[in-house]
């Protein structure tokens, strides 16, 4: 058996070692660990040695802050509520705006090169409840407008009476 490191009171990134709090399922060390945020966690010694640990997850929430907030896409619709019609778990935004790679003209329906056929498809609430092939472009265009009705005319006309 190997001798355990002891890490008490030593800093790695944002986190110092406070106890040792066990051994993990593959022997490593766990280490019982304050975070400069004021949490506490437990993290496995080699983790810690490593760097690949370095806070609680304070700061992973920071970065990824950090790069929506200087992220120029996102800051284009930053404030704007209308970009987030949510109802029913849905955003209607993404449902019923076309994509600048969308080369149908038509939302949900694109060429499928390897079938050599046209696709409608619309995901809604998680499930994909529309996803078909078709010779004509035109069929596409109708079984999606026909799966917006179905599923998002609904959902537009409720957020329309709450908002």
């Amino acid at each position: 058996m190997k001798k355990r490191i002891d890490l008490a009171n030593q800093t790695f990134g944002r986190l110092t070692a406070i106890s040792f709090f066990g051994s993990s399922s593959n022997g490593n060390a766990l280490w019982l660990c304050q975070c400069q945020c004021g949490n506490k966690c437990v993290v496995d010694s080699q983790r810690l040695r490593t760097g690949s640990t370095r806070s609680c997850g304070c700061l992973r929430s920071e970065i990824s802050r950090l790069k929506i907030k200087t992220n120029k896409q996102t800051k284009k619709y930053i404030g704007n509520s209308q970009n987030f019609q949510l109802i029913d778990r849905t955003n209607l935004v993404s449902s019923t705006h076309k994509r600048s790679n969308n080369k149908s003209g038509v939302i949900g329906v694109s060429w499928d090169k390897t079938a050599q056929k046209w696709v409608a498809r619309l995901y809604f609430q998680g499930h994909l409840v529309l996803n078909s092939v078709y010779v004509h472009m035109e069929d596409a265009i109708a079984a999606r407008k026909a799966a917006e009705k179905k599923y998002i005319v609904p959902l537009q006309e409720q957020y329309n009476q709450v908002h």
